[in-house]
């Protein structure tokens, strides 16, 4: 399927393909936050087009909000076809040597289109985003001048081990050991092939350059947009304490079960007015034994966040798994609300404890650390304005933009 906007007169502007996993509308998760910023500015020095792998086809009915954007844009379902096909489509995936857990992203008709697309001559730089669509680079002719581009949002292998400990049971543990596994070396097998790689963080840049050594690596963070999140008013008298992610994503469903069982107890010991906001997709429907405690509101998916970020006096990000770099710590910092975090949550990001935000692991460290931005407000503030420097300084995605388009002209230059 597609969506072609017709254009008059010659442009001259040069034709960037994106491959995503997901639609970069709507914005409630990382990275379609990612895609719609980058994209919407690309796209006033370059003609986009998107190629996007979806869950289901329902996801489609988003694709005209992206016309403002976006010259054209195509879709395809994961795991479509009859059984018949998607048999034949598993066998061969294996037979190429990709690992079993990305077989679930392959569409064999996208990669078609992407194949007599790219063979026209027309697109002059392909950008896949996320590492586990890498195969896709097979869509590009030997001998095209298409410069490739390689978007790690994470390492695979390297958040499947983190969520080890998430499984209390053994089939499920083993399960997600066997998708590591499977993933060990496809980064390192995959990046060198591609003109240059993309990471979110210096991080993350260390972790390719050990696994691929000689790969070509930028660095182009995740930002926020800070010219529409202002800091908000101060919040009115409470306790509050908010959470925002996507609930259909395991590392943020644990987080909010560490925040439920042993952060907000903790907390509440000491300040028994506390409460907390979960905002997000998928709530409370993936936490369902959380309903009915009257020290916690279960939100689920909104329109907009701001409403509740204006309710909360602290953002709390007690992340024990995953990778990248947390979108909703810069958007709470653009916000003008402090934020506390694990170490991990924060890993990558530019900031300092004490700083710029407070960090802790442990449940009563991370209680203790929260009680203080609720009870010092001179503190809070003072963390609020740093961070909010911060993120005009080094996260917002005007900057960040740019150093994308760099990256694009150097590679048209060589």
């Amino acid at each position: 399927m597609d969506m072609a906007r017709d254009g008059k007169g010659q442009d001259e502007r040069k034709t960037v393909l994106w491959l995503t996993y997901g639609l970069p509308w709507p914005t409630d998760r990382g990275d379609a936050i990612r895609y719609f910023n980058l994209i919407r500015q690309v796209a006033a020095r370059y003609r986009v087009l998107l190629f996007a792998v979806l869950e289901s086809a329902d996801e489609a009915r988003h694709v005209a909000k992206l016309a403002p954007f976006c010259e054209r844009v195509e879709w395809a379902v994961m795991r479509a076809g009859s059984e018949v096909e998607r048999a034949r489509d598993f066998l061969g995936h294996l037979l190429r040597g990709r690992p079993l857990v990305t077989w679930p992203y392959s569409s064999r008709s996208l990669e078609t289109k992407l194949r007599d697309l790219v063979s026209t001559g027309s697109v002059h730089i392909l950008q896949i985003e996320h590492s586990f669509l890498a195969h896709f680079r097979e869509a590009v002719p030997e001998g095209s001048r298409c410069r490739t581009i390689l978007s790690f949002h994470n390492f695979c292998e390297t958040q499947y081990r983190s969520m080890l400990h998430m499984q209390s049971g053994a089939v499920a543990k083993l399960g997600l050991l066997v998708k590591a596994i499977l993933m060990r070396g496809w980064e390192a097998r995959h990046a060198p092939r591609f003109d240059r790689c993309l990471v979110v963080s210096e991080i993350e840049a260390q972790r390719l350059r050990a696994v691929a050594a000689g790969t070509a690596v930028s660095l182009i963070p995740n930002g926020v947009d800070t010219a529409a999140l202002r800091p908000l008013p101060e919040a009115a008298a409470g306790k509050r304490l908010i959470f925002v992610g996507h609930l259909r994503y395991p590392p943020n469903v644990d987080a909010v079960r560490f925040l439920a069982h042993h952060i907000l107890p903790a907390l509440r010991a000491r300040i028994p007015e506390a409460r907390l906001t979960v905002v997000g997709d998928g709530a409370p429907g993936v936490l369902g034994e959380l309903c009915g405690r009257d020290d916690i509101d279960l939100v689920g998916r909104v329109p907009c966040p701001l409403p509740y970020y204006q309710n909360a006096h602290v953002a709390v990000v007690p992340l024990r798994a995953g990778g990248g770099t947390r979108l909703k710590i810069l958007e709470a910092m653009a916000l003008g609300r402090p934020v506390v975090s694990t170490e991990l949550g924060c890993e990558g990001l530019a900031v300092e404890d004490g700083k710029h935000m407070l960090v802790a692991d442990d449940a009563e460290s991370f209680a203790a650390a929260v009680a203080r931005l609720l009870t010092d407000r001179a503190l809070a503030a003072r963390l609020t304005l740093e961070a909010r420097a911060l993120v005009e300084r080094d996260y917002d995605w005007t900057g960040i933009a740019d150093r994308l388009l760099r990256v694009y002209d150097e590679l048209l230059a060589s």
